[in-house]
């Protein structure tokens, strides 16, 4: 069993207009609304390529009801704190002419200590799931360590945790543990202070990471160019598919949610990471807030390796 948390999600708006220009009214086309946020996102992947799993998220306001509400329709399966104030949104917008994605992103409500703890009870109820996948940012005000919290709790009810995020929050669970982690390597130089240019140096510093913490597995994406997979005193190197980038919006979701989907099937950690990179380059060449489509994994994934499971 798989589950998701996304403590800070986000219902994403997206349109499209021939031209942006300042101080001047825009006549957008129809937007789209869509559940959005690290975890949620993963939720929603999996469902796509034909997984299960339960997202946990918090919900508050009008807008938490029509997050839950677009949920629902794509058959997702919801545990949701509720909380006082009202869920964000985010929103971006195509300048048609000239293809450019121009993306904004709200901060979110703070939350109360009880909605923190409530989360953390979300976890015990769960004994019987293998995986935890955090995914997203923290809201404002957030404890810098609620992730190691997470972290603990998972660890305490025999979970693997996977965690996505950054800055304080991501080095705040090295120190806790965690059996997989998905930084970029700009995420890795900025924790350890190593610029890290040649691929060796950047080996390098992912083996010392792994040393020096309780991390059995690190992801390290970089972008068109990839990802490494360290994990036990190695480190090997997986290029991505060439695909048009379209939008970035939800890629590093779907590359998550394409490793966590194929390790629930038993598939090695290797299989996994280059079925993440498919799903991550099958999103990116979908526009808008649009995430993957199933049969695009299956076709890079088979450019990839030859295999069309």
């Amino acid at each position: 069993m798989i589950l998701t948390l996304t403590v800070n999600p986000a219902l994403d708006i997206y349109t499209t207009v021939e031209h942006i220009e300042s101080n001047e009214k825009l006549r957008c086309k129809a937007p789209k609304n869509d559940p959005g946020g690290g975890g949620v996102n993963v939720s929603r992947v999996i469902k796509r390529l034909g997984g299960d799993s339960t997202a946990v998220y918090t919900k508050g306001g009008y807008t938490g009801d029509m997050f839950h509400d677009l949920l629902e329709q794509e058959g997702i399966r919801q545990d949701t704190v509720q909380v006082k104030n009202n869920l964000r949104q985010n929103f971006a917008v195509t300048e048609t002419s000239t293809g450019k994605l121009y993306r904004f992103g709200m901060p979110g409500a703070p939350l109360a200590a009880s909605e923190y703890e409530a989360i953390l009870e979300k976890i015990d109820a769960y004994p019987e799931a293998e995986f935890l996948v955090a995914s997203g940012s923290l809201p404002p005000g957030a404890p810098e360590d609620f992730y190691a919290r997470v972290a603990k709790r998972a660890k305490k009810n025999n979970i693997k945790f996977i965690l996505d995020t950054s800055g304080k929050a991501f080095s705040e669970v090295l120190k806790e543990g965690a059996y997989l982690l998905k930084p970029n390597m700009r995420e890795l130089r900025d924790l350890t202070g190593q610029s890290a240019e040649s691929e060796q140096e950047q080996k390098e510093l992912l083996l010392e990471v792994l040393e020096k913490h309780d991390i059995e597995v690190i992801v390290a994406s970089l972008g068109a160019n990839g990802a490494y997979l360290a994990k036990d005193g190695k480190v090997q190197h997986f290029p991505a598919p060439s695909v048009e980038h379209i939008s970035s919006i939800g890629a590093g979701d779907s590359m998550v949610a394409g490793i966590v989907y194929s390790l629930s099937r038993g598939n090695p950690v290797d299989k996994a990471v280059l079925y993440g990179l498919a799903c991550g380059s099958a999103t990116i060449k979908s526009p808008g807030t649009e995430l993957l489509q199933k049969e695009d994994v299956v076709q890079l994934y088979s450019q990839m390796t030859g295999d069309n499971k």
